[in-house]
């Protein structure tokens, strides 16, 4: 069987007799029952050494759980997911907060459990199976559409699902338009279907939906809901309740072995996997902490991003074009005076005295987190900040939308600043996309070039203590949106030349049904040092003509860089690229591949594809790890491994954690989720120890933030544009076109 597009009808034939597997062209069937009790016949018999086709028993290990697990209710079965028992999060909740209505009982939230055998290799040709646990919450809605749109709830724009899908038969059905006497018609959906009667679906319990239905039917109780629902939440998957889950599941599979594979193969559960080193190989490494650099000699370097920054002045001081720059205010009259304090706080810094004892005197000594103020910080000089006032006291006949378009298209016919605050009331930032005074005023300063940094009131009104944080935080995404560099990270190159570059994608129709689905693709491209040159975005296409746009879009950047960075005949130049999600059927490693051919004919090109995400069954525990002690005498990251710690999982893949204890929240925070790196095979440039460090280094080069970013900024920054451009798609007369030309290696999108 070339291909194993006839391998489910083969399945449904043979179902009650084999197993059927399809790999490379061939299909295995192995007995489910003893070989005098077969009805059916299929293939030849053929012999096979067990540790030469460890995929096929995996498959067949993850096909025989249904059998374990029969008295749960199954929700998917690749990769094999089953729904607890008693365990109920709204039920619980409603115990704690009174007098909830009653529709409340129809919505559940309960843990969700995902099984999956895969291969495992921790040594070098030390291959076996593992059964991993993922641990999630499944959301449900079970009230009739009635009900809800009856308790005053708006269904327009959400999805329906099948209560009860036939084999073969999708979930999802479609988008609400409006429901009229029991008929649910729809705006879009699978196959052409325009309405389905109500009996037949369910509301989609996603996010989305709980949280406009709950707004609706909780009023005020909605927070506290929140609130109680993260509590219960903790109860699951922190690192302690993880931890204990998994003992429970260890005994349970344990107790349920040998799980019989075939008339005479049987497979027992042995414990937990444990990564551990030894004299003769390293399963587990820990990269050495990453250092932020504030000048290209890679003198000026500091563990801490505002440390640094404080000390040195940032990476791009003596460089920095904009050294005067001119900042845009627009903000409603209503706040001025909240406004003006904190622009001079942004201006001049915040003074915060701490009491100490020097040789036994009392004094006060400097304490300020933001001490210097924008300019001195950030070695600028008579930056000049611009305000305009939204007259919102004597025009609220206007939308708030229409005023601030009105007035940042009055200020551009008079002045062209470098960037702009946009500044709104809490209310008006909760607005639909179209109706959105920041979002209207962003698309119109991006569309004439000027990057945009947006701030709610109630950010305005914080405690000192609490502004100096949030100053550190604005002053670096304003510089970067500038097209500063607030800082690089360590690099020691010993080739002519190294770029990492981001593969993303933007799905801007807002369409979950294929026809309507429309794509940009967007790349953005760093130095190895994680210097950013530029971003791009691929003109707009469909799902088929995407391969073809990613590869002219591709070949152009390369040709851009080649030029601009001048390689030569004979140069050695390492191009690494980080995806995060490829499109199914679709091979991104070897459209990339084609195009570094077509670019680096004349250059020793080392290419390396990884694709770099938080979606995968793996979950890492450090016993030893006994957390943080907060004040309240609870501790948070128990059980969660330092950041920096690489595990090898196979060959090609390993585990990265991004997210150590410090940087967990609360002790309520669930254990933080590696990162899961898998190293195309096609690719010429295999060092996985030295890409996995790169890619742990990527992830303190977010600008957005002082904190270092779960995922490495290739992945990060394209999600963050995809997110902005599919809110600006909703704004009238938006275009994109210039992205690609003015504000090419502006940071626009922090």
């Amino acid at each position: 069987m070339p291909d194993n597009r006839g391998l489910r009808e083969l399945r449904e034939k043979l179902q009650s007799d084999w197993f059927l597997h399809w790999r490379s062209g061939k299909v295995y069937g192995i007995p489910k029952v003893n070989v005098s009790q077969l009805t059916q016949s299929f293939g030849k018999p053929v012999e096979l050494k067990c540790d030469e086709h460890l995929q096929l028993l995996a498959d067949r290990i993850n096909s025989v759980l249904p059998d374990i697990f029969y008295q749960y209710s199954i929700f998917r079965f690749k990769p094999f997911t089953f729904l607890a028992q008693k365990e109920e999060l709204v039920s619980s909740i409603a115990t704690k907060i009174k007098d909830l209505p009653s529709l409340i009982s129809a919505f559940k939230i309960k843990p969700k459990f995902a099984l999956e055998a895969k291969l495992v290799e921790l040594r070098q040709e030390e291959t076996f199976i593992g059964l991993f646990l993922r641990l999630e919450t499944r959301w449900e809605i079970l009230a009739s559409l009635s009900d809800l749109q009856n308790a005053g709830v708006n269904l327009q724009d959400l999805y329906v699902v099948r209560r009860q899908p036939q084999p073969g038969q999708r979930r999802l059905v479609g988008k609400i338009s409006h429901i009229c006497e029991r008929t649910v018609n729809l705006l879009e959906s699978f196959d052409g279907i325009t309405s389905i009667s109500e009996d037949e679906v369910w509301l989609e319990g996603s996010k989305a939906s709980f949280v406009r239905c709950l707004k609706t039917l909780l009023g005020d109780n909605y927070d506290a809901f929140e609130s109680e629902r993260f509590t219960q939440e903790a109860n699951f998957l922190t690192g302690p309740a993880l931890d204990n889950i998994l003992t429970r599941m260890e005994t349970f599979l344990v107790r349920k072995s040998p799980m019989q594979l075939a008339p005479n193969l049987s497979a027992h559960v042995r414990g937990r996997i444990e990564a551990v080193n030894d004299e003769s190989y390293q399963t587990v490494i820990s990269a050495s902490p990453v250092e932020y650099c504030f000048d290209a000699a890679r003198t000026k370097r500091s563990l801490y991003a505002w440390s640094g920054i404080e000390k040195y002045g940032p990476f791009s001081r003596e460089i920095f074009s904009k050294k005067s720059p001119e900042i845009l205010v627009l903000f409603p009259d209503t706040v001025q005076g909240a406004v003006e304090n904190f622009l001079k706080a942004f201006k001049d810094g915040i003074s915060i005295k701490k009491k100490v004892f020097k040789d036994g005197i009392e004094c006060w000594e400097e304490n300020s987190k933001y001490s210097g103020g924008f300019a001195k910080i950030f070695g600028l000089f008579n930056p000049k900040l611009t305000l305009r006032q939204i007259p919102w006291l004597n025009s609220k006949h206007k939308p708030p939308a229409v005023a601030y378009r009105e007035a940042v298209a009055q200020v551009l016919e008079k002045t062209m600043p470098d960037a702009a605050i946009v500044i709104v009331l809490d209310e008006h930032s909760r607005l639909p996309d179209p109706e959105n005074p920041y979002l209207q005023s962003k698309a119109l300063l991006l569309m004439a070039g000027i990057p945009v940094q947006g701030i709610r009131a109630s950010t305005l009104g914080q405690s000192r203590y609490s502004m100096q944080y949030t100053l550190q935080n604005l002053s670096v995404a304003l510089y970067a949106k500038m097209n500063g560099l607030p800082w690089t990270v360590d690099h020691d190159l010993t080739i002519s030349d190294e770029l990492v570059i981001g593969i993303g994608t933007c799905e801007l129709s807002g369409s979950r049904f294929f026809d309507r689905q429309r794509f940009v693709g967007i790349t953005t491209v760093f130095r190895g040092d994680g210097n950013y040159l530029l971003g791009n975005l691929s003109q707009e296409c469909s799902y088929s003509e995407y391969p073809s746009i990613l590869k002219t879009s591709t070949v152009s950047i390369l040709q851009d860089i080649k030029r601009r960075n001048g390689w030569q005949p004979g140069d050695t130049v390492r191009l690494v690229f980080h995806a995060a999600r490829p499109f199914k059927n679709l091979d991104v490693a070897d459209i990339v591949a084609q195009c570094v051919a077509e670019v680096g004919e004349e250059q020793n090109i080392q290419f390396a594809f990884l694709t770099v995400s938080h979606e995968h069954p793996f979950t890492l525990l450090d016993k030893s790890q006994q957390g943080i002690s907060l004040k309240d005498g609870a501790k948070k990251g128990q059980l969660a491994p330092q950041r920096g710690i690489i595990v090898q999982l196979g060959r090609y893949t390993r585990l990265l954690c991004t997210n150590g204890p410090a940087l967990v929240k609360m002790a309520r925070s669930p254990l933080p989720t590696p990162l899961l790196i898998h190293l195309h095979p096609q690719s010429t440039y295999r060092d996985l120890t030295y890409l996995s460090e790169q890619v742990l280094k990527f992830t303190s080069l977010s600008w957005r933030s002082l904190l270092p970013a779960s995922k490495p900024v290739t992945i990060y920054y394209s999600e963050l544009i995809a997110e902005l451009l599919a809110r600006l798609r909703n704004i009238r007369d938006w275009s994109p076109a210039l992205l690609n030309i003015k504000l090419r290696a502006s940071k626009w999108f922090l």
